[in-house]
């Protein structure tokens, strides 16, 4: 699946460079928070912030532009997860990045409204999660320059160049949270990997260099609850534990419609979930602050059967997505959780249309596609009704 993530984010970032002058604010769809009768048991006080991210459905401004307003409408928490490579060569020399990186990082700039609290998430790897990021350039994601290839996470250019990324991040988005690595620990098949050895060398420097630069700021690695590799829940926890020690949170990506170790997937069904499904994870490391720091579950059935080598067809739907939602942030609102993440504010059936029609090997994508709170003719999902109820509630940390 990771193999085709960056095709999936290449397209979130061609919609924000051809939405940058133009930010479109109408729309036909509904964004107003709707009420119905809903059987929940709420706190007085929440203690769980409530994060969207400005996903796109379609390749257009008017999409771009209705993303933001339902971060701004249904949301105390904005996040941008920057998975589309590292400008590798202009950062290890100090050089001025590409206009068209700079282009994007301004629209985000310019997206945040005053005082919004705002999670960043950047990364020193490849979708795979094992090797270093691509290159980020004119464009997203392209190959390594030359004197770049073959270099491991422990080489110091990269420990240098990442570290004054990450700098430049941090000053010019101004965080409130900061992951400095995302899923890092999806492809490590062993505690034992050379792999995970040489990314330890890396945030065994970045970690502590940037503690001692932003104190004040939240720096961690997001970890994954679930992985290709292996089927070991037990392998992730000990490699886990090895990467937690450089990072202020126990922050999790988990999408436990699919791969639950241990588990034999064949429906959607949130009851199947353990109910210490993400207490096991914040016991990590009991001293430390949980997140969940990306998240979504289906609302469709997902069928990918037809891509060569998946047989995973999926029964979902709406009450089960919104079974999870209520089941998650309770968790995490009882588990003391700092925020949760959600990957997709509304399906992106339209944008799925396009990446398939112009990318050999999109099927894949539809891992995420039906996840909205939102389906893919914009109409409000039950699930968005529970998110509201408690983005609704006085938040208090």
């Amino acid at each position: 699946m990771r193999n085709y993530l960056f095709l999936f984010l290449i397209i979130l970032t061609l919609s924000i460079i051809a939405c940058e002058e133009e930010q479109a604010t109408s729309s036909s769809e509904t964004t107003g928070k709707k009420s119905r009768n809903l059987a929940l048991d709420l706190p007085e006080i929440r203690q769980v912030r409530l994060g969207l991210q400005p996903f796109p459905h379609d390749f257009s401004p008017e999409a771009l532009s209705q993303a933001y307003e339902k971060v701004y409408d249904h949301s105390d928490l904005m996040f941008y997860h920057l998975d589309s490579g590292i400008p590798w060569t202009e950062a290890l020399a100090g050089q001025p990045y590409h206009a068209n990186f700079l282009a994007d990082i301004e629209t985000m700039v310019d997206g945040r409204r005053s005082g919004q609290p705002l999670y960043v998430a950047i990364t020193p790897n490849q979708p795979e999660r094992d090797q270093i990021a691509l290159y980020r350039g004119v464009e997203e994601s392209m190959e390594l320059p030359p004197e770049w290839q073959g270099k491991a996470f422990d080489d110091p250019d990269v420990i240098t160049a990442y570290l004054n990324h990450a700098r430049f991040m941090i000053d010019t988005l101004q965080p409130d949270y900061f992951a400095y690595g995302i899923e890092v620990t999806c492809n490590f098949k062993t505690p034992q990997d050379t792999a995970l050895a040489d990314f330890l060398v890396l945030a065994a420097e970045v970690y502590p260099t940037l503690k001692a630069e932003y104190p004040d700021l939240p720096i961690f690695l997001t970890i994954c609850t679930g992985s290709f590799e292996h089927d070991e829940i037990d392998i992730l926890f000990d490699v886990a534990k090895q990467v937690i020690e450089y990072s202020d949170y126990v922050a999790i990506s988990t999408y436990p419609y699919w791969i639950v170790p241990g588990m034999n997937i064949n429906e959607a069904n949130p009851d199947q979930l353990p109910r210490d499904w993400f207490a096991q994870w914040a016991n990590l490391a009991p001293d430390k602050p949980f997140a969940i720091a990306e998240t979504a579950y289906i609302a469709e059935t997902l069928d990918m059967t037809p891509v060569p080598g998946w047989h995973v067809n999926i029964p979902a739907n709406e009450t089960w997505q919104t079974d999870y939602v209520s089941f998650m942030i309770a968790e995490a609102n009882n588990l003391d959780a700092e925020f949760i993440a959600w990957f997709v504010p509304r399906d992106y059936d339209q944008l799925y249309e396009l990446m398939a029609a112009h990318f050999e090997g999109a099927e894949i994508v539809k891992t995420w596609r039906d996840t909205g709170f939102w389906d893919g003719n914009g109409s409000p999902r039950p699930s968005l009704d529970v998110w509201d109820a408690w983005l609704n509630v006085p938040y208090e940390k």
